[in-house]
């Protein structure tokens, strides 16, 4: 049986010396003291027949704990207390020929295992370091992969599932990848998303990325959209050995689209009633003009009277508008007389189409007011008040509405009935699903609607 795993201990020692390499002059100094320690101990205990056997230890062990250099002086030191310990003043060089050989030689020997602990010892820092290296890549990858929002899969060329990311699994609502590991990844496709998921498959086998949006529910079950890039992993001979999937969660962009799409329908609704309010403002202003330069100017305040309302209902998406907001749309032309009139009544939201009408119908009363009517003089005043109630012959609630003018000018019937007349008396009629009445009475111009609530919007917070 191979062996790939080193011992625990001399692990250790090369390892903790890497980790913690001693300054230079410590390190000669350690060498010094362990060659002349083993030298005593050999002249001590082991005969001069083989003077130089117990430093090769001693060489490899410097060499792999302190470095090259400090084994090739190690090397050096142990041959030359060798030679001293062996030798003789009775020879004529201190040393015989023979010892003089085995000295070179050991020299030799000692240097090579020298440079090989060097060489093991710069191969273990590298191994440690690339080890380390490994562990922080690997590391930020796992993080990555943990922190990305998308769904990150590595299929077989088959399509079965083989990887998920941790992010992907969160996304995915998955506990355990165990439950899904080896599933056919298609099959978690709706529609025409299975179909496309084949189609990206089979074009990744074949080495081409592909990319489509599909529907697939989470493992939990909850319905989602995913924008999906699929592309082959190649393998070392360059042809597509697995599959990536990468899955981004579309849900909110598609409901986002969605509903823009509706509301583009809505507001392309919504445009052509305004423009048709418009033509029939148009048409009703211009058609019985004393003169161009009237029309024109009356025409331009029920434009801005009808700007304010779509103001309103912009701010909420065309979906409603508080009737006091419309109120005071309606006032826009009294600047500087607001103060003499009342609003009073509860929150009460209307639909689009109620909201234009009544801001256009307002206008018009507040017209009539400023040229004829209450605020025509320096003490007239105009009542708006409104309120629901409990119909006691119905069991539903009623809308009532009142403009009501006091301390104006006597006040006459008009002679003929002009566009806010025809609208009020007709239009908001209909709008109301009510009964509407416009008198001219001597003390004051009174304005009355009549409806069911649930035809024309709801109290708010009732």
């Amino acid at each position: 049986m191979t062996r790939t795993e080193g011992l625990p201990f001399f692990d250790g020692i090369v390892a903790w010396s890497i980790d913690h390499p001693l300054p230079r002059l410590t390190r000669y100094l350690a060498c010094t003291l362990l060659i002349v320690t083993v030298a005593l101990l050999r002249s001590l205990f082991v005969t001069s027949l083989v003077p130089w056997l117990l430093f090769i230890p001693a060489i490899l062990l410097i060499g792999l704990t302190l470095a090259e250099a400090p084994a090739l002086y190690a090397s050096v030191l142990a041959m030359a207390l060798a030679a001293w310990s062996i030798g003789s003043p009775s020879v004529e060089l201190w040393l015989t020929g023979p010892q003089w050989a085995g000295s070179f030689m050991f020299l030799l020997v000692a240097v090579g295992v020298s440079l090989l602990a060097g060489e093991l010892r710069a191969g273990v820092r590298r191994t440690r370091q690339l080890a380390t290296d490994l562990a922080e890549r690997a590391a930020f990858l796992s993080g990555v992969l943990a922190s990305s929002t998308d769904c990150i899969k590595v299929l077989d060329l088959g399509g079965n599932l083989t990887f998920m990311s941790e992010g992907g699994m969160k996304v995915m609502e998955i506990g355990d990848f165990n439950a899904v590991q080896g599933c056919p990844w298609p099959d978690f496709w709706q529609g025409d998303g299975n179909a496309d998921a084949v189609a990206a498959l089979a074009a990744a086998r074949a080495g081409r990325p592909s990319h489509f949006v599909g529907k697939a529910d989470t493992f939990a079950g909850t319905p989602k959209w995913w924008d999906v890039s699929v592309s082959p992993i190649l393998g070392l001979d360059g042809a597509p050995d697995r599959i990536l999937a990468v899955s981004r969660d579309t849900t909110e962009l598609m409901v986002a689209q969605e509903q823009q799409r509706l509301l583009n329908g809505e507001l392309g609704h919504r445009l052509k009633n305004v423009l048709a309010l418009v033509q029939s403002i148009a048409n009703q202003t211009f058609r019985k003009a004393d003169s161009v330069e009237l029309a024109t100017a009356i025409f331009s305040e029920r434009l801005v009277a009808l700007g304010k309302a779509t103001d309103i209902l912009t701010a909420t998406a065309w979906q409603k508008a508080t009737l006091r907001d419309v109120a005071t749309a309606g006032l826009t032309s009294i600047d500087g007389l607001q103060d003499r009139v009342t609003l009073d009544g509860p929150d009460i939201e209307l639909g689009p189409q109620l909201a234009l009408a009544l801001t256009l119908a307002l206008h018009e009363l507040t017209t009539n007011a400023c040229k004829y009517g209450a605020l025509s003089n320096e003490t007239g005043v105009v009542t708006i008040a409104w309120a629901c109630e409990q119909d006691p012959d119905a069991d539903e609630r009623r809308f009532t509405f009142l403009w009501q003018e006091q301390g104006g000018p006597l006040v006459f019937p008009p002679t003929r009935q002009g566009f806010g007349s025809r609208m009020i008396e007709r239009s908001l009629r209909s709008y109301f699903h009510g009964e509407t009445s416009l008198e001219f009475h001597p003390a004051g111009v009174v304005f009355r609607i009549d409806a069911p609530l649930p035809k024309i919007g709801a109290v708010v917070g009732a």
